[in-house]
């Protein structure tokens, strides 16, 4: 009811505007009332968590069939970005760099025979900087490698032993 309204009703029972004002305001809430408006924005928050986890984070996956993923765990917990080349925790082990577009099945059953390897992926723009000519000779820097589409590189103690370019390459890597 807007204020005129309630003026002339106050004026219509013969009461004062300001009383009824009072009297208004100082209505306390009924426990119904605040357990409703609790539960609506529990209820509401609840839906916000589900459609953001259903729609947004791709968390919740309550219509998709629960697959084998144990093949996309391992080369999943192998991929690292070029400039991580030599920062990795073995002694010894290798990083193929590849582009999964042009992937060959020959290369990649032989890198798969190696015993630690790690994959970077070319077609990532966060190692675009490392594709070029392939660098002459064992480099100091991770920052002057370049490569070409499959190499391989053998890295020992941080620093880089071996580089393999190219398919023929690959396949002679015993």
């Amino acid at each position: 009811m807007g204020r005129e309204l309630k003026r002339k009703q106050a004026k219509r029972e013969g009461k004062n505007v300001r009383e009824v004002q009072k009297i208004n305001r100082d209505k306390p809430m009924k426990p119904s009332t605040f357990i409703a408006i609790i539960v609506g924005l529990i209820l509401c928050f609840v839906i916000l968590y589900i459609l953001t986890g259903v729609f947004v984070t791709k968390e919740i996956k309550w219509f998709e069939k629960d697959e084998d993923t144990t093949d996309d765990i391992s080369t999943i917990t192998n991929k690292i970005l070029a400039v991580e080349s030599l920062r990795q925790v073995e002694e010894e082990y290798y990083v193929y760099f590849y582009n999964p577009e042009e992937e060959d099945v020959v290369v990649s059953s032989k890198v798969s025979d190696l015993s630690k390897v790690y994959r970077v992926d070319l077609s990532d723009d966060f190692n675009s900087n490392y594709i070029g000519e392939v660098s002459s000779g064992i480099v100091d820097d991770i920052s002057d490698l370049r490569v070409i589409d499959p190499t391989v590189i053998k890295v020992v103690s941080g620093a880089i032993t071996e580089i393999y370019s190219g398919r023929e390459e690959i396949s002679s890597i015993e």
